[in-house]
Parts: structure tokens; C-alpha cells; sequence
């Protein structure tokens, strides 16, 4: 079997599928609709995972996180949980275990945090924020800057003062060009005092960051919320270097305020920079190639569709395959002309398919970069190899039986069928 043979049978499939573009056109959207979801998916998943990583990254890689969770086993004290509908609030992780924390060696700073959200309105404007209560330390610790004015200050953060600062996407809500430090908005009808303006942000995690409001933790406390507990506690390290080791004296620490002794009762989840981005990165790629699963549904759909034309073909063309034979064809290079009429069907169908995955990524990429999503427009070499590959075989596996068949016709009989 020499080029010049294969390039006359990859020309005479061209042929064949003319005569029948309908169905032949058909079946390549089939396969076409599978590739494309392949390519759309791993770009996808490669966009959402810079996205994300580009934001966990965003606030350095010198921080660990302290965050209430259920125990895994074991039941909870009335003291430290309180039913809310059908689950439960942990309510043991406080400012206190934050200021113990802050106390270690490679401990630089520690905030506690809280969320939630309230009514803050001026005048006839009314909007229903997500409210961030943060110990002062925030500022010291966040890589966003004030725009205009201050954060609050530690006097205030430990008096509960009706203090607030803004986003900037909240600002202009409220405020528009005016001024908006010095005066006063209500939050939940009290009015409190506008010290501070963020910078813009942008997205971080899906949440618009500059449509938050940020209160003294202790004023959410007491004066919205009527809690003592706090739901995270960011510490940030000293050494990254010794992220892992330092976790790892949180956890007893605060096992050890929380008079826990079996850590599957722990009711606070410790996680690093690091850990996160492996916890990210897992979940990516089991939800890429569950859709690629999917998307493999698709690409049998249309391989036996391929097997349909080709069975079809092979009937339609029984004294066609006799005379080839008569003239001196063998079993070998009728099976081959079949193959390659399935292969080729289907390496249009993946090559269109490809086309159209890169096309649909980039504008799912150019729309969400206009959103202000950090989404990279990234195709990988893999995906692409592995839609040519899968069309391939998809063609090679579906066409084979399609073409023993038709090499197998006796010569004889098949001229009769004329």
C-alpha cells in the first residue's frame, strides 16, 4: 500500500461523501459536536483554574486559614453549636483563638473575620451588601489599598464603633461623585460613619469584591448580628517555608482552647496557601474529565452513526466492491477503502470540531476578561491531540466492521446484485 494509493482513496472518500452530503454531513456533526465539547471543556477548566489561582495567589502565598467546619464524628456540645434550619452553626472559633494564635513564632499578623449581609441605604438609595467584619489588623494584612480616607483603627475595632468602609463599587452606588468619607450611612437603620474607600478589586471567586461594605468585627458582633464566635481566621506567616509546620502547632493550639482530643471532632478545618491550591486543582480536573465523559457520549452517538453510513454505503455500493474485485482489488485494499472513507469522515468532523472548540473558548474568554474575570484564553497541545486521536479511533473502531464486511463480498454475487 503506497502514498499514491492512499491519496486516490482519500479522494474517492471526498467523492462518496458528495454523492451523500446530507447524511455524510450529519454524521460529521456528530462527531463534530464531541470534539468541540472536548476542547471547550479542557479550556475551560484551564481558564477557571488560572482564574482561580490567580486570585488565591493575589493574596501571596505567606497566609493560613482557620475556618469553623463540622466534626466528622462524635456530637457537639448546646455550648458550642446552635441548629439553624437543618444544619448546624459552629460556634467555638473566636477572637480569642485568633489573638492566641498571633502569638507563635511565625505568626507576622492575624485577622479574624465574619460575613453577612444588611441593608445599608442613604437617603432613598436602599442596597443589600455583603457586609465583611474584619479585625483592624485587615489592613495590614490585605494586598487591596484605600482609596480614600482610612480603615478603622484598633480603638475602634475594640469599642465597637459604628464606623464603615467602603468598596468602591458600593461608593458610587451610594455616593456617586460626591464625597463619601466623613459622612454617614445607615446600616440596618443605624447611622454609622464613612471612614474609608477601597480601590477597585474586581472579582475575586465570582464575588464583587468592590460591592462590599467592611465594619469593625466587633460592631457586627454585637450591634447585626448578637455573637460572640467568628466564622475564619486568616494568620499570615512569617516563613512560607514553614507554612506546613506551623498548621500543624495551630491545630493543637486551638484543639487545645477547644478541649478537643480526637482530631476526626475537630471543629475548625486548618488549610495553607498551598493546600488550597492543591484543593482547587483536584476538583478542576475531576469535573474536567467528568464532562470529557460526557462529551465522549457524544462522540459514540457518532461513531455509530459512522457505522450507519457505512453499512449503508457497502449496500448501496455492492457492485461497485464486485467489479473492483473482478478487476484484480483484494480483501485488503477494499477494507482499506473503507477504513479510510470512515477516518476521513471522521477527521473532518474532529478538525471542524477543533475549529469551532478554539472559536467558542476565545469568546468565552474575550467576555469574561470583559467582565473583569482574570480568565486566560489557554487551548492545550493534549486536548488537541487527544480530540484528533479520539476522532481517529472513533473512525477506525465504527468503520471497521463496515469494512470487513465489504471486503468480505464475494465477487461473484456482488455483480449479480447490478
Amino acid at each position: 500500500m503506497n502514498k499514491q494509493y492512499f491519496l486516490r482513496s482519500f479522494f474517492l472518500a471526498l467523492q462518496t461523501f458528495h454523492k451523500s452530503k446530507l447524511r455524510a454531513s450529519l454524521t460529521v456533526f456528530g462527531i463534530l459536536v464531541g470534539i468541540a465539547m472536548v476542547v471547550i471543556v479542557f479550556a475551560a477548566g484551564a481558564g477557571i483554574r488560572g482564574m482561580i489561582m490567580s486570585q488565591i495567589s493575589s493574596f501571596g502565598n505567606n497566609w493560613i486559614n482557620i475556618e469553623i467546619k463540622i466534626p466528622e464524628t462524635g456530637k457537639m456540645s448546646q455550648e458550642n453549636a446552635r441548629g439553624i434550619g437543618q444544619g448546624v452553626s459552629i460556634t467555638t472559633l473566636t477572637i480569642k483563638d485568633a489573638e492566641q494564635i498571633k502569638k507563635m513564632q511565625n505568626v507576622e499578623d492575624v485577622y479574624a473575620g465574619l460575613a453577612t449581609q444588611t441593608v445599608i441605604s442613604l437617603q432613598e438609595i436602599k442596597k443589600r451588601p455583603v457586609v465583611f467584619g474584619v479585625s483592624s489588623s485587615y489592613a495590614r494584612i490585605t494586598t487591596n489599598e484605600i482609596a480614600e480616607g482610612r480603615f478603622f483603627t484598633e480603638d475602634e475595632d475594640q469599642s465597637a464603633a459604628s464606623v464603615i468602609v467602603l468598596g468602591s463599587e458600593m461608593k458610587n452606588q451610594l455616593f456617586g461623585n460626591q464625597e463619601a468619607v466623613g459622612n454617614f450611612v445607615k446600616v440596618d437603620g443605624q447611622p454609622y460613619r464613612v471612614v474609608g474607600v477601597f480601590s477597585s478589586i474586581g472579582t475575586a471567586g465570582f464575588i464583587d469584591m468592590d460591592a462590599l461594605v467592611y465594619l469593625p468585627i466587633r460592631t457586627v458582633q454585637t450591634s447585626l448580628m448578637g455573637i460572640r464566635h467568628v466564622s475564619w481566621v486568616i494568620a499570615q506567616v512569617k516563613n512560607p517555608a514553614l507554612a506546613e509546620s506551623t498548621a500543624e502547632e495551630i491545630r493543637t493550639i486551638v484543639r487545645e482552647r477547644h478541649e478537643i482530643t480526637d482530631p476526626n471532632r475537630d471543629d475548625f478545618a486548618v488549610t495553607t496557601m498551598q493546600e488550597s491550591q492543591a484543593i482547587v486543582g483536584t476538583i478542576l480536573n475531576a469535573l474536567t474529565w467528568l464532562l470529557v465523559a460526557l462529551a465522549a457520549i457524544s462522540l459514540a452517538v457518532g461513531g455509530v452513526g459512522i457505522m450507519n453510513v457505512m453499512y449503508v454505503s457497502v449496500i448501496e455500493r455492492t457492485f461497485e466492491i464486485g467489479l473492483r474485485k473482478a478487476m484484480g482489488a483484494t480483501e485488503k485494499h477494499i477494507l482499506y477503502q473503507f477504513l479510510i472513507e470512515a477516518v476521513t469522515m471522521t477527521l473532518i468532523g474532529g478538525l471542524l470540531g477543533i475549529v469551532i472548540g478554539v472559536s467558542v473558548s476565545a469568546i468565552v474568554a474575550f467576555g469574561a476578561q470583559q467582565m473583569g474575570y482574570a480568565w486566560p484564553f489557554e487551548i492545550s497541545l493534549f486536548s488537541l491531540l487527544l480530540s484528533v486521536g479520539f476522532s481517529t479511533t472513533i473512525g477506525v473502531f465504527f468503520g471497521l466492521y463496515p469494512a470487513k464486511r465489504a471486503a468480505a463480498l464475494n465477487p461473484i454475487v456482488a455483480l449479480q446484485q447490478e
